[in-house]
């Protein structure tokens, strides 16, 4: 990777950040989060081949696992619990739902930042000739471990600001993605959801394509102080992971 934030797999990043940062905008209950993980294996999968690498399904989970969740029975019933309380405080959840999607939008572009990274890096290469499950879970904790402690304020100011000047940009995608997410029946599948949204992606891109060249445009213009912190952050992480792991090993 290049030593700016400006980076060859950049859009590729943000397009998918921006599409991760909708679901929270689709009305239909109990996809959005199926479909944001949906995004989060594909944008994953697009960074593995931009750098020449064949990911197993295995590994694309790992990478993509969301750190703390609690499974699909809370969520569910959280939902269930929700929908109700939408429709009284329409105005309330929209400002939350809006709010979500910039905060889902900051994360997956970190994220995926951080990721292509460990890819230039070959970290992933390195420790997965000899246990690649073990491999990703150390890149993925030390990507969210500094999604956590890392300042995102700059990227996540420029994400706000362009969602605002983009809002009917932004509800023109979403009810795309809506519109054929509401063609699949029950809970679909990794396959059904590849379907639907391949269906709807030319559509898609040229709904989103002004708020993806406003945002790289912004994020472009951020100093890259921020983005040096991160790389070495997680640097930092992946070697104290590495070590901890050959002193185990010489004790064993």
């Amino acid at each position: 990777m290049t030593e700016t934030s400006e980076f060859a797999n950049q859009r590729s990043v943000i397009t998918h950040a921006v599409l991760v940062g909708l679901t929270p905008l689709i009305p239909v209950p109990f996809v959005d989060d199926l479909v944001k993980g949906y995004f989060l294996r594909r944008m994953t999968r697009a960074l593995a081949l931009a750098h020449k690498r064949q990911l197993s399904a295995e590994i694309v989970a790992t990478l993509t696992k969301e750190r703390g969740a609690s499974g699909c029975l809370p969520g569910c019933l959280g939902q269930l619990f929700i929908l109700p309380l939408k429709l009284i405080f329409r105005k309330i959840f929209f400002f939350l739902e809006w709010k979500r999607a910039v905060d889902l939008t900051s994360h997956t572009y970190h994220q995926g930042y951080l990721l292509d990274y460990a890819l230039s890096a070959g970290w992933l290469d390195d420790a997965a000739q000899a246990n690649p499950q073990m491999s990703a879970t150390v890149i993925a904790e030390a990507i969210e471990e500094v999604c956590r402690e890392a300042p995102i304020k700059p990227v996540e100011t420029a994400i706000g600001v362009a969602f605002k000047q983009s809002k009917s940009m932004l509800r023109a995608g979403a009810k795309v993605l809506e519109r054929a997410l509401r063609q699949v029946t029950g809970r679909p599948d990794e396959r059904q959801l590849a379907e639907a949204v391949t269906a709807v992606d030319a559509e898609e891109e040229k709904e989103l394509e002004g708020v993806v060249s406003r945002l790289q445009k912004s994020i472009g213009a951020i100093p890259d102080e921020h983005f040096r912190y991160l790389r070495s952050r997680l640097a930092a992480r992946v070697q104290a992971a590495s070590q901890a792991s050959q002193a185990i090993d010489k004790r064993a």
